[in-house]
């Protein structure tokens, strides 16, 4: 039930207004004068005030001024009767949400409480999302804070309250795994388990004892009954990693459970149910698998009744400087170490495609604090296949289109003439192009050095 405070001098208005907007299912208080609001405010901690802009013993605008620095969050509209120009600024400036005229009408009254409502709302949320992303960062949670990214973060609050299935695509590495653990955390099974499995890393004639669970003799080796990772997960979450590997057949059996929470234990003819959550991930794409028959249809719209794409880290590399930033402060605290990355380096960092991912950032990054003399990273401290471009990244990111296709092709003809050992006809049968260009680019790219 919203509350709401309403400052007047007028008793008929409040007695008006506190019976028709208590039938309407508002908790209502009211005041006559200032010192009553200051009482009422503090006792019932309304999220709507109402304020009169003339009271017996001070004014709705020094009102307004007090409450705003003692209250930011609660929202403030004025009434006057004296509706002019210079008061509604007045109040606007001082930060009243509205400004409403006397006589005021029911209706009008009901419309700018519902706006107001609705605006508290949307800023409730909106200061929600920021403390999880902060909670996050401060965490070392965090995959990025891109635009791209932040969105994914605004899907995963809507949907982690709920039961959803969801599923999480993307290449190996973007961190698929993270916002699934970020989904339970910020759902009301965070204090059950979150019991992950990685489908493609088990045998496929180990995995359905794996999840389902076995009893004592059901096949070679079973010594005794095992639960298996959903009876693990129970209360909370499962999540299954690389779900596009498991064969159709498994698909089958996979299948009862999502709909009605039920499975067996292997050698076992009991009907076992658990209450969990499922979210699923894979860097496959399922609708095409189920085109070609390879995934059931069935299974997918039951995994997938919300999907989140997580992007790979070449598409967000804004997202670089502070994911090495998190990687740094994590060997910070283990090392003891100040260690740093330059600008330069963080340039280059952010020039390289990662098909790896943020996996690969994060052991580029491991390895690079391993080999690093001192504390200043270097771009030799990297792995081959990204110290090797570091050459191919020098061009100014200033530099015109051209000149950036001009240092290419200077680039490429001198690793023709070095495989070629210096002979131009060699080099040119290489590059693709006759003897006579190799000579005119030779001529217009080199001469200047001559």
């Amino acid at each position: 039930m919203k509350r709401i405070l309403l400052v007047d001098d007028e008793p008929k208005i409040l007695k008006i207004f506190h019976s028709s907007l208590t039938k309407k299912g508002y908790d209502v208080q009211t005041a006559a004068n200032g010192q009553e609001a200051r009482n009422k405010i503090l006792e019932h901690d309304p999220e709507l005030v109402f304020l009169d802009l003339k009271l017996p013993d001070t004014s709705g605008l020094e009102l307004l001024e007090e409450f705003r620095g003692m209250y930011p969050n609660k929202i403030y509209i004025m009434m006057t009767a004296y509706g002019n120009v210079e008061n509604a600024v007045a109040a606007m400036k001082v930060g009243a949400f509205d400004y409403i005229i006397k006589p005021i009408q029911l209706n009008e009254l009901l419309i700018i409480i519902q706006k107001a409502l609705d605006w508290l709302s949307v800023n409730q949320e909106n200061q929600s999302l920021k403390e999880k992303l902060h909670r996050m960062e401060t965490s070392n949670e965090l995959l990025g804070i891109s635009s791209i990214m932040k969105r994914i973060y605004q899907l995963v609050q809507r949907v982690a309250p709920t039961d959803a299935s969801v599923l999480l695509q993307g290449e190996s590495g973007t961190g698929k795994s993270k916002v699934a653990q970020m989904i339970h955390e910020q759902s009301e099974r965070r204090n059950a388990p979150f019991v992950p499995v990685n489908c493609a890393s088990i045998p496929e004639q180990l995995l359905e004892s794996e999840l389902f669970g076995h009893e004592k003799g059901s096949f070679t080796g079973a010594t005794s009954t095992r639960k298996g990772k959903f009876e693990a997960a129970n209360g909370g979450t499962i999540f299954l990693d690389e779900i596009g590997e498991i064969s159709t057949a498994f698909q089958a059996k996979l299948l009862q459970v999502t709909q009605d929470k039920s499975f067996m234990r292997v050698g076992s003819d009991k009907l076992q149910t658990v209450d969990v959550r499922i979210i699923t991930a894979t860097n496959k794409n399922l609708k095409e698998l189920v085109n070609l028959k390879e995934f059931r249809e069935d299974l997918f719209y039951r995994l997938n009744i919300v999907d989140i794409y997580i992007p790979p880290l070449r598409e967000r590399s804004d997202d670089i400087p502070m994911l090495v930033e998190s990687f740094l402060e994590y060997h910070r605290q283990k090392h003891g170490k100040d260690f740093q990355a330059s600008t330069k380096l963080i340039n280059l960092l952010m020039d390289y495609h990662w098909p790896g991912n943020v996996r690969e950032l994060q052991n580029a990054i491991e390895r690079a604090v391993v080999l690093c003399p001192g504390d200043q990273l270097s771009i030799d401290d990297f792995p081959q296949e990204i110290s090797e471009r570091k050459e191919s990244s020098t061009v100014s990111k200033s530099s015109s289109l051209p000149e950036r296709i001009a240092d290419v092709e200077k680039k490429m003809i001198l690793e023709a003439l070095d495989e070629g050992l210096g002979q131009p006809a060699a080099a040119a049968k290489r590059l693709g192009i006759s003897r006579q260009s190799l000579l005119y680019k030779m001529n217009k790219h080199f001469s200047e050095n001559r």
